[in-house]
């Protein structure tokens, strides 16, 4: 009867010691995670956080506390980054004005490095970048702004929501590709320069397709084509630049989730499979395309190497530019 009893008794403890183990094995990361966000509550990138933090919480059974750290553009969020807990309590949303633009205009001021110091773990959303002309303006096609920037050396020009970010980079592309010169007017953020471009005070103005496409309906500018090789599934009625004859142009915006370098693999792989699941959810998808934000999921590793690609091609105009923050 004892022999039976300790005989079951041991069974049981080893049974339980299963189960802690197997719940250790299904959750690699801890039971309360941070999401960072590098601005304040109210914008497009904390908003996706917290669309995203319910459904990951439930998927990976852990609960997932938004938090914002506005700071220096976002540099403030990423540089803790690097210097927290790398055990996967502590993750980071953030977009590619961040992660690939700031990290080569600011290279040598930065204490972190986006290449060695951060670990990819999905791309979560995109955006495309759009250049448009005022409404009163005689220009109607890519073909028709080049022709007015090369009739007007040295005056044409094209405005954007701040020097050193990627309205400023991306007209410079546009330059490049269309092989123009035309001057840069940066404009202290997006609505000042739409201000200016409505009454045509430059000649034409780049910012996301979502500050652009209401007043455009509103019939207040005119959008020429957005720079993303194809066109967006959230307007489809707005060609692409590539359609105007402007080849070589692959920009868009994006948002993605970031952790820092030593993060458990597991943990990273729990996270980029939750990430993939919740943006098939239909609801969560609508609420997206209201925001003007397409689903565009990467996983880690495809991911990492579009990091890689995208600093390659904004490291050259960045440098061509010689642009030197103040």
């Amino acid at each position: 009867m004892l022999m039976r009893f300790m005989r079951s008794c041991l069974v049981a403890t080893v049974a339980l010691g299963c189960m802690a183990a197997a719940v250790a094995l299904e959750r690699a990361l801890p039971s309360t995670v941070r999401l960072v966000v590098p601005y304040p509550p109210g914008g497009s990138v904390d908003t996706v956080a917290r669309l995203l933090a319910q459904p990951l919480a439930q998927e990976l059974g852990v609960n997932i506390v938004v938090e914002n750290r506005p700071g220096a553009g976002g540099r403030v969020a990423a540089g803790s980054l690097k210097t927290g807990p790398s055990d996967g309590s502590v993750i980071m949303i953030a977009p590619n004005a961040l992660t690939t633009v700031q990290s080569l205009v600011y290279a040598d001021r930065l204490p972190y490095d986006i290449r060695t110091d951060f670990v990819p773990i999905s791309r979560l959303v995109s955006y495309p970048f759009a250049l448009s002309v005022s409404s009163a303006s005689d220009i109607k096609t890519p073909g028709e702004l080049n022709a007015a920037i090369r009739a007007n050396p040295g005056k044409a020009n094209f405005g954007s929501s701040g020097a050193g970010g990627m309205t400023h980079f991306s007209g410079l592309l546009y330059s490049r590709a269309a092989d123009v010169k035309w001057e840069h007017i940066a404009f202290n953020g997006g609505a000042p320069m739409l201000t200016a471009l409505i009454g045509g005070h430059v000649l034409a103005g780049i910012d996301t397709l979502s500050d652009h496409i209401e007043h455009s309906r509103a019939g207040k500018i005119r959008i020429l084509g957005i720079f993303s090789p194809e066109r967006s599934s959230l307007a489809p009625d707005i060609p692409t630049l590539r359609e105007g004859g402007i080849e070589g142009l692959d920009v868009s915006g994006w948002f993605g989730l970031y952790g820092p370098a030593g993060m458990p693999q597991e943990a990273v792989k729990q996270l980029d499979a939750a990430v993939r699941k919740a943006l098939q959810d239909p609801a969560l998808v609508e609420r997206l395309q209201k925001l003007v934000l397409e689903p565009a999921y990467v996983s880690s590793e495809e991911f990492a190497s579009l990091q890689g690609k995208e600093l390659e091609v904004w490291g050259e105009i960045v440098r061509e530019s010689g642009f030197k923050p103040e």
